[in-house]
């Protein structure tokens, strides 16, 4: 098989760096395909994070607070960027919120994409007539058992010509074994405990392009932020997500929450 490249995308800012010569690195991921249309009453707690376009996806969990994923905030310039909640709709309705803060974890490694967390703190704003509601979080180190079922939601590519990316759109999927992920990609990157993987082995359902930060959730409660993987929907590589309940604590002592 001829040497595939990848490409690590920076969605946030736009910046795509080429992969060294010492090997494969993961793939930020970022959108909805396999999915269905979603109203946003359905996912009040979804956000997109954007400038004049849309870039990542986001969640709302407290007041004033998103989370979303660190490589999306890795720019000197997100806090000219401003986050849409409320709609179904990726480029209008809703309320558009300036950015006050951004707390990035700090033990982010860009190089294999761990510890992919970010916190925004948002501008006051008057949330009278806008859809919205705050996320559960699980406790720290809470499990979530292989082979449950969680939904992504989110704006990004959905490689169809046939089905837009301007309306939000969820797909379900199955959580995957630690072990079975980490040996699918053990030529691209680490798995580490701070990642959880979700998707069919025949693929065909994943996020991808412009879903990375959204939300990943089972039984009303977010588990999971997209995060990385290869390619998208492809079979044998599932979705890879960063691990919501490995830095609960940390989301409290930035957010209070």
């Amino acid at each position: 098989m001829a040497h595939i490249q990848l490409l690590l995308l920076f969605l946030a800012c736009g910046i795509c760096m080429g992969v060294p010569s010492t090997g494969k690195r993961p793939h930020l991921d970022g959108r909805i395909v396999g999915g269905k249309e979603v109203n946003i009453k359905d996912f009040p707690f979804q956000v997109s994070l954007q400038r004049s376009y849309h870039s990542c996806g986001g969640s709302l969990i407290g007041a004033r607070y998103v989370l979303t994923a660190a490589h999306c905030t890795d720019t000197s310039s997100i806090l000219s960027y401003k986050v849409r909640i409320g709609s179904t709709y990726r480029d209008s309705g809703g309320l558009l919120i300036g950015i006050k803060a951004v707390h990035s974890h700090p033990k982010y490694d860009s190089s294999i994409i761990d510890y992919d967390f970010a916190v925004l703190h948002l501008e006051d704003y008057d949330a009278k007539n806008v859809t919205q509601a705050f996320v559960n979080l699980p406790e720290q180190n809470e499990t979530l058992a292989v082979g449950t079922e969680v939904t992504i939601s989110g704006w990004g590519n959905t490689q169809n010509v046939l089905e837009s990316s301007e309306k939000l759109r969820a797909v379900t999927v199955p959580t995957v074994n630690q072990t079975e992920c980490s040996a699918a990609y053990q030529n691209f990157g680490q798995i580490t405990e701070r990642m959880l993987c979700a998707g069919l082995v025949e693929g065909g359902k994943d996020a991808c392009q412009g879903d990375s930060g959204g939300p990943l959730v089972a039984n009303n409660k977010q588990w999971g932020v997209v995060s990385w993987g290869y390619g998208c929907a492809r079979p044998d590589f599932p979705g890879v997500y960063s691990r919501v309940a490995a830095v609960r604590d940390w989301i409290k002592e930035v957010s209070g929450i």
